[in-house]
């Protein structure tokens, strides 16, 4: 679904200074799979995210989608930040049915199809609600909606769940996965936290500091669906994160010493 050819990203900072945030990065991302990138904080995470989604041009090398060269958005990639970046003027409904009606579907047809999204992302009942009276959990599951409601191939998720308290973000890495299960979309979902990297994914690359290179790549290996509950039992999955937050403070270390 998504091939990364020696990609790299050089930018100016406002100082004038050049910048590496990548260097050479090369990976391939299967169709259906549900990918996570952990790394320190500046070693170009959503920069090789926003290049998968056309939103930066990288500076060496080549992003593919489905064999074609990424020269731009596309309603085949789906961004979910983690600002929210609703409609503020717009209602739920209104929010989610932006994207249908963008691309000319008939109004009563985009409104079945949005209900249904409102309803699988827990919000039936709130569909006449504005922005400004919804928690940021609820903002959330709308920003979701109205990303699968132009129905893309690729999910790009930037900790969309990065700002929100523990309980609404366990609410909503639970949904994720429901849905994610649902509709086997790519996933490609940056994140800090080792544990949600490992809950969700079927692989998590490790990246160094900047600039950043891929450290190594994790197959994580556990059964589907997953159970929270059973999980936290579960030794491999403890072993995952031990091992993974290990390979963060050494690369943390390994860079601080050069």
């Amino acid at each position: 679904m998504i091939a990364v050819e020696n990609v790299s990203h050089r930018f100016e900072t406002s100082g004038r200074q050049s910048h590496l945030a990548l260097d050479d990065i090369t990976l391939e991302i299967t169709d259906g799979a549900f990918v996570s990138i952990l790394g320190p904080s500046g070693c170009g995470k959503s920069t090789l995210l926003y290049i998968i989604g056309g939103f930066v041009k990288p500076t060496g090398g080549v992003a593919r989608v489905q064999g074609r060269a990424i020269t731009g958005p596309g309603p085949d990639r789906g961004p979910v930040f983690q600002e929210f970046a609703l409609f503020p003027w717009k209602t739920v409904l209104g929010n989610v049915m932006y994207g249908p009606r963008q691309q000319r579907i008939p109004r009563a047809e985009a409104e079945v199809q949005v209900r249904r999204l409102i309803d699988m992302v827990g919000l039936k009942g709130y569909e006449n609600f504005y922005p400004k009276e919804l928690s940021g959990g609820m903002k959330q599951r709308v920003a979701i909606a109205r990303t699968l409601a132009y129905n893309p191939s690729v999910l790009l998720m930037d900790e969309p769940f990065g700002a929100l308290d523990a309980h609404t973000r366990t609410r909503l890495q639970n949904d994720l996965l429901n849905i994610w299960e649902r509709d086997r979309k790519t996933v490609l979902f940056v994140t800090h936290a080792v544990d949600e990297a490992v809950f969700l994914s079927d692989k998590v690359i490790v990246m160094t500091r900047s600039p950043g290179r891929i450290k190594t790549i994790i197959d994580i290996d556990l059964p589907r669906p997953r159970k929270r509950a059973e999980l936290l039992l579960d030794a491999r999955y403890q072993n995952y994160v031990v091992a993974i937050e290990r390979l963060i403070d050494d690369t943390g270390i390994d860079e601080a010493a050069r």
